[in-house]
């Protein structure tokens, strides 16, 4: 017996230990989850983007129609303002509208997909372990590894589904297939990239605002730098090559395609990819590389409700602020060339004789007005997102009254779009003075900017209402009306009542100022506010 037992092998006893599992345990039945819980999200986005490449085409054979037109636009987007916006000119076939596509659409879907990967990335990494949500999935079968290559590989087939509708979109409008999917291909190759480096955001910093904010910086940067690149030399620069979106640019759709610059997107992608790995590795659970301010010992005070909303959206805040300014001096720097433009483009000058420059100045800052009502829904829904996480019942556990707690979320969002529209009208202002040598368009471009502030208050009130009814959807489907209705209303021939409806198009500062309707803007946005309160004491907790 004693031989038997020392000369064969054990047996594995009934209650023994399972084998440890990979750390790449479970990824296939997150991919499955995320799906089921991100479908409405996600198609939303496909649709959306997919979409562009249909539109696009049309509105641009509607607002050039000829080759004068064509060229005006050439000309255009040849200044430092125009190449910052759009994207390198490589010279050779500029008014053939395919080049058009790929220099006014390429920058504009990089960022777009790239803001999707990153929300996606973050909203199935940091944020759930914010939340609580990871610990469940963590008490399963789940690998080390498994949450952030499901959100990783989640954002790759996304862009995998995208490249394809978009391509196939834009053929069938009548655009050569093989340029048509190197533009598309090139596009979401560069949103996958910032996709890892939110994986890696999210191992650097605990909280989900945070990692967001760090990866929408890089993001940014990256935009800047291929434009300040592009600006030294309009085919690009050295400096351009610095920026992974120059990559995709320098695919060249529509004039030269190569495929090559595909493999450098893929290579900084492999390489963030295993930077996170490495980082995740060498962090705990609800951890992080660099300490949240509220571990700091020497952290300053927050005082008040009001205090804590504003400190909360202090990055957002900030990083709102530069993007809107830059944005506001590039198209303050465009109005001298745009005047210009006016001599070829028939539509052009039918605006300035109607409404004079004044039109011009009106139409840039209900764009920039626009930008910025993503920022004042989205600073009021996280009061949803804080009462799911666990935030808001800390704070409610306390003197602070639901009340008092939403209404000082959409005071704070109101703040902070005054904010941003200062530095938006500020930079709009300067871009225009330095460039027509009127140094009090400043000022007068900074007024008008702030002029906005009622119609963003409207926005925060519908947010408000929607935290209060528990759909945060009607927030974003208010920003969606508002910027549907500014730039395709006309195309689209809405109903002149329904265009009238959106609190952006109803401000006209500086062509004219609407005192009833700033007036009547002001009270809708007290209304929805305090309708939204009452209905938020009455509900239960999320």
């Amino acid at each position: 017996m004693n031989a038997i037992a020392a000369g064969s092998p054990t047996r594995t006893g009934r209650h023994a230990a399972p084998p440890a599992p990979s750390p790449w345990t479970g990824i296939g039945d997150l991919i499955r989850l995320a799906l089921r819980r991100d479908r409405v999200r996600l198609s939303v986005w496909i649709a959306t983007l997919t979409s562009m490449m249909v539109y696009t085409p049309i509105a641009l054979k509607l607002a050039f129609p000829g080759e004068p037109e064509r060229l005006a636009r050439v000309n255009l987007l040849k200044t430092p303002a125009g190449m910052m916006l759009g994207g390198p000119m490589f010279g050779g076939n500029e008014t053939e509208l395919g080049v058009m596509m790929a220099n006014e659409m390429t920058l504009t879907l990089i960022i777009a997909s790239s803001i999707l990967a990153i929300l996606t990335v973050i909203r199935h990494t940091r944020a759930e372990e914010e939340s609580g949500a990871a610990e469940l999935v963590q008490a399963s079968v789940v690998g080390r590894y498994a949450r952030t290559a499901a959100a990783l590989a989640l954002v790759g087939a996304v862009n995998v589904v995208l490249a394809v509708t978009m391509a196939s979109a834009m053929a069938a409008t009548g655009f050569d297939v093989m340029d048509t999917a190197g533009m598309c291909v090139g596009v979401t190759a560069a949103a996958t990239v910032f996709g890892g480096v939110a994986a890696v955001t999210a191992q650097i910093w605990r909280t989900a605002r945070a990692a967001t904010g760090a990866a929408m910086a890089i993001l940014a940067l990256a935009a800047l730098v291929r434009g300040i690149g592009d600006v030294i030399d309009n085919s690009g620069s050295a400096v351009s090559w610095l920026s992974p979106i120059a990559w995709a640019q320098q695919m060249r759709a529509f004039v030269d395609l190569r495929w090559w610059p595909l493999t450098l997107l893929g290579l900084l992608t492999g390489g963030l990819i295993l930077l996170a790995a490495l980082l995740e590795a060498r962090r705990e659970y609800d951890d992080a590389i660099i300490a949240s301010p509220g571990e700091r010992s020497a952290a300053r005070r927050i005082g008040g409700v009001l205090g804590l909303h504003m400190a909360l959206q202090r990055g957002q805040i900030i990083g709102w602020s530069v993007g809107l300014f830059v944005a506001g001096l590039a198209f303050g720097s465009m109005t001298k060339s745009l005047l210009e433009a006016a001599d070829n483009n028939e539509l052009l000058a039918r605006v300035l004789a109607a409404q004079g420059s004044d039109g011009v100045y009106t139409t840039m800052s209900q764009f920039l007005a626009a930008a910025a009502c993503a920022y004042s829904v989205s600073a009021v829904l996280r009061v949803y997102a804080d009462e799911q996480s666990g935030l808001g019942e800390a704070v409610l556990a306390g003197s602070v009254s639901r009340w008092r707690w939403l209404l000082t979320a959409v005071v704070s969002a109101v703040l902070g779009s005054a904010v941003l529209m200062f530095f938006a009208g500020f930079g709009n202002g300067l871009g225009t003075g330095l460039t027509l040598g009127e140094p009090h368009t400043v000022l007068r471009l900074t007024l008008a900017g702030l002029a906005f502030v009622p119609a963003l208050a409207v926005l925060a009130g519908i947010a408000a209402l929607a935290v209060a009814l528990r759909h945060t959807w009607l927030g974003w489907l208010a920003v969606t009306f508002v910027v549907l209705s500014l730039y395709l209303g006309a195309l689209l021939r809405l109903p002149s009542w329904l265009i009238d409806l959106s609190p952006i198009g109803q401000t006209t500062v500086p062509t004219e100022v609407p005192v009833v309707a700033l007036i009547v803007m002001g009270f809708i946005a007290a209304a929805f506010t305090l309708a939204a309160g009452f209905l938020y004491r009455r509900r239960d907790a999320a």
